[in-house]
């Protein structure tokens, strides 16, 4: 992989992480990680948008509706783990009270955690001009505007991202991989080790596979996905986003995944649920060689997503056909 791509996938899972540490921490009501927080996110804007943000916390504690600042831009933002309506208007209306912008054109709301999509209009009494689809942010909205920095600015980034995050808070990173992390090596693993293999006549159709084919299995097949998905589908959303994959795969990729589900398959005599643990534990054994701890859970994601889509466990078209 070269390198810009390998810089998107630390910076993106970098912050995937941050993001969910905020989430779990304020789960238990421990809210320093949100004050620590401030600091970081001033520095890395200030390297993604060239701004010239301060932490206005450290010379006024808990400044009301605004966190960092820019006096050179008129920039200011509310740094923030609470990504409801209420908050927002809550900050927009203490910005208001306040009188902020007779000094700062814009005010943007930082969500430490993943954004919702609201419907809600945020008024501003006409005080200043505030765009929901710009003026609200997440680690998401950071990663699309990363993609089109240099590969000079990406290792900037990424430097500062692992001295910040990876050597002073998470140096479990260095020995356990998050969902992002496993996903992307998990796809790194098969782009490298594929192998050119014969076209096989398949046919796509998910609600014949798992309602007829593995009829025997689909409650399970249905449950396990549903589960998966609720916890990994937003990190594969990223992966692919990050990584620029889309739906048409590389072919070769898609007849390596076949290729190898079919042969698992008949060693499980043609259970999906035991073929797919042994396509998981197969695939961990491999990844892991350089004794980093993968996520088992996301592997098994990414290829019950594969199954879905009919590149894991093909309907083979003369079987498909039988069976009409």
């Amino acid at each position: 992989m070269i390198d810009r791509e390998i810089c998107l996938k630390d910076i993106a899972d970098s912050l995937a992480y941050l993001s969910r540490q905020v989430e779990i921490y304020n789960c238990v009501n421990f809210y320093d990680i949100n004050i620590v927080a401030e600091d970081f996110y001033a520095n890395l804007l200030n390297l993604i948008y060239g701004y010239n943000l301060i932490n206005l916390n450290v010379e006024e504690k808990n400044a009301p509706a605004i966190d960092l600042v820019d006096d050179i831009n008129r920039i200011s933002i509310q740094v923030t783990s609470d990504n409801t309506s209420e908050k927002i208007k809550e900050s927009i209306r203490k910005f208001n009270e306040h009188e902020h912008y007779l000094n700062y054109d814009r005010l943007i709301v930082l969500m430490l955690t993943k954004k919702k999509k609201y419907r809600t209009i945020f008024d501003t009494d006409g005080k200043f001009s505030f765009n929901a689809t710009n003026d609200l942010i997440d680690y998401t909205d950071l990663m699309k505007f990363i993609k089109a920095k240099s590969t000079k600015d990406l290792k900037e980034i990424k430097d500062y991202l692992n001295l910040e995050l990876t050597d002073k808070m998470f140096q479990e990173k260095n020995t356990e991989s998050s969902e992002i992390d496993t996903i992307i090596a998990l796809i790194e693993y098969i782009t490298k080790n594929r192998e050119l293999k014969k076209n096989i006549d398949t046919v796509i159709d998910p609600e014949y596979k798992i309602k007829k084919r593995f009829k025997e299995f689909t409650e399970r097949i249905v449950s396990e996905f549903t589960t998966l998905f609720t916890l990994y589908g937003e990190a594969l959303e990223i992966v692919n986003d990050t990584l620029e994959i889309d739906e048409a795969q590389d072919i070769i990729t898609i007849f390596y995944l076949q290729d190898i589900s079919i042969r698992f398959l008949e060693l499980a005599n043609d259970s999906p649920i035991e073929a797919l643990k042994l396509l998981v534990d197969y695939f961990e054994e491999k990844m892991s060689v350089n004794g980093k701890k993968y996520d088992r859970a996301a592997i098994k994601f990414y290829l019950v997503n594969e199954m879905i889509k009919c590149n894991v466990f093909p309907n083979e078209r003369s079987e498909y056909n039988d069976s009409k």
